[in-house]
């Protein structure tokens, strides 16, 4: 990782848990349209996809016109704070992100998760500053394993591709990496365990986000 200038991040379960936030909107949307509320597993098991393939997992996925209106009920839930009082950053990702702006690397984030959420959340937790580029689902005409937002961080950070790299904690994670032509850090801090991540073939494969630090310090040797 010695030629790593430029670090891009996924953000659930790779810099924060916003799951309880995202169970509570999920339900939210589905009992508002009468539907029953949704196993906060399987929610979880969806975390990292599109919301309309998340409501397809809960209502008849035939019927766009009610995935919408859940994707709408979600958002307009989801922005009245609740997503920000309910995600927790994950351990050791402050002091690694820390380490990483004062050693010179520049930092963003790709997520389907939506940037003005994301800037919420990271402002809240004292460490927008950390970021110099954050794009969410806003930002692309393609989702994620499309590389499309990926790419386009690598240019707005002013790098290429060969000096970048993408952590990110599941398997649509490495796609979009191997998509852009990036490397990729898989980090088993999801729900996508170690072994499934390892058999789609990273570059590397951490465990523990502060690993980045050790990974990023030896290379520096």
């Amino acid at each position: 990782m010695k030629h790593i200038h430029q670090v891009v991040f996924d953000f659930d379960y790779t810099l924060a848990d916003s799951s309880e936030g995202i169970i509570a909107s999920v339900n939210h949307a589905l009992t508002q349209i009468g539907e029953k509320t949704a196993d906060p597993a399987a929610v979880r098991q969806m975390i990292g996809h599109s919301l309309e393939d998340t409501f397809a997992k809960f209502v008849d996925p035939s019927d766009a016109n009610k995935i919408q209106t859940c994707k709408k009920l979600f958002l307009d839930f989801a922005d009245n704070g609740i997503m920000v009082k309910n995600t927790v950053i994950l351990q050791e990702v402050e002091q690694t992100l820390e380490w990483l702006y004062e050693n010179f690397y520049t930092m963003g984030i790709v997520s389907t998760k939506g940037r003005s959420t994301i800037e919420s959340i990271l402002a809240h937790h004292d460490l927008e500053d950390f970021f110099d580029v954050i794009l969410g689902y806003e930002d692309v005409k393609e989702l994620k394993p499309n590389p499309e937002g990926l790419l386009r961080a690598v240019e707005e950070l002013g790098g290429n591709k060969n000096d970048t790299v993408y952590v990110g904690d599941s398997v649509i994670d490495i796609q979009t990496a191997k998509n852009a032509g990036v490397s990729v850090i898989a980090i088993a801090s999801g729900m996508t365990t170690a072994e499934i991540l390892r058999a789609k073939s990273p570059e590397v494969l951490i465990r523990s986000f502060g690993e980045l630090q050790k990974l990023f310090d030896h290379s520096m040797q």
